[in-house]
């Protein structure tokens, strides 16, 4: 007992200049290796320090609240986190959820040299090598794995939960894109990429620019004929976001622009489209984001959201893909 208060004690100290007290450590003192999506059911749920209902309470999350859980006990109780926070509540009032995108916290890494992957396992190529001490975006989480992004959507990818250490938002403002270190193992997948991007750097950076744009609409609401802010069809959605990077699209028959791309070509910012019927006219667009995911206006009924490309209703219903950032 006494050596983990001492543990405890150590990690606090890594995050004294944040603006309230909470349990860093997430992930790696207990071992876990993997962390899953959950939501809060109860009206305000107490988040606490330790597994004691006389704990300090650390934070109240509110209901519908989606976490990360690093671990649910049989004693009741489950590791979690959320903007930062870190500690224990009640397993009885948060459900587990699939696996998606959720705005959960910033995180600082730990480690000499930390990995971004492009998908969420070590069999993946690197998508960026970064320091010690870089801070990243935690977006959600797939595989047991964090999504992450860099502070200013550079770099984009996977993270393994314990190279990753929960901040609260205070502490990453006013702090820079992180810098790739160098290795060989990044700059190998570096050179792959070049070699296969047929996108020049101008557009990537676009791509980059675009879906930072969209992302910042996630959860408007689908509205027939919508293309602003306060609600968008999926051709109101694409030609808003597209429009605020300077490049001009219809509201509908986007895909006579740009060039065609095959499924396996995609690459960010490319335009995705569907079709509902068994037919290919194409009655649906999106914007790929990479890693299998496009950002779109859903359906009547529903929102701006992130939906999976590589498997199920919409990998089934793709027709074709367009390239409108050269």
């Amino acid at each position: 007992m006494k050596k983990t208060r001492s543990v405890a004690m150590l990690l606090c100290l890594v995050t004294i200049l944040t603006l309230f007290m909470s349990i860093p450590a997430f992930a790696d003192e207990n071992g876990v290796d993997k962390v899953t999506l959950g939501k809060v059911t109860a009206n305000a749920l107490n988040l606490r320090q330790e597994k004691s209902t006389s704990s300090k309470v650390l934070t109240v999350i509110p209901e519908g609240t989606k976490i990360a859980i690093a671990e649910k006990d049989g004693d009741g109780w489950s590791k979690v986190m959320i903007g930062g926070y870190v500690g224990y509540v009640s397993s009885k009032y948060i459900t587990t959820l699939e696996d998606g995108d959720a705005n959960l916290s910033y995180g600082k890494l730990v480690g000499e040299v930390v990995y971004v992957r492009e998908g969420p396992g070590t069999s993946y190529p690197i998508e960026a090598a970064l320091v010690e001490g870089s801070y990243m975006k935690i977006t959600g989480i797939e595989k047991g794995w964090f999504k992450v992004e860099t502070l200013g959507g550079k770099y984009e990818g996977y993270m393994h939960p314990n190279y990753i250490l929960p901040v609260k938002r205070t502490e990453v403002e006013g702090e820079p894109e992180p810098e790739p270190k160098k290795t060989s193992s990044s700059s190998s997948s570096s050179k792959k990429t070049s070699s296969s991007n047929k996108q020049s750097s101008s557009g990537a950076t676009k791509a980059d620019k675009l879906i930072s744009i969209a992302k910042q609409y996630l959860g408007v609401p689908y509205v027939w004929g919508g293309a602003s802010p306060k609600g968008f069809d999926c051709g109101g959605f694409t030609k808003y976001c597209y429009n605020k990077i300077g490049t001009k699209l219809p509201h509908t028959g986007q895909y006579n622009y740009g060039t065609k791309v095959k499924y396996s070509n995609l690459k960010k910012g490319d335009l995705v489209f569907f079709s509902s019927s068994g037919s290919r006219s194409i009655s649906h667009v999106g914007i790929y984001i990479s890693g299998g995911k496009f950002i779109h206006a859903s359906s009547p009924g529903d929102d701006v959201k992130i939906d999976t490309l590589a498997s199920g209703y919409y990998y089934s219903h793709f027709v074709t893909a367009r390239r409108i950032l050269k």
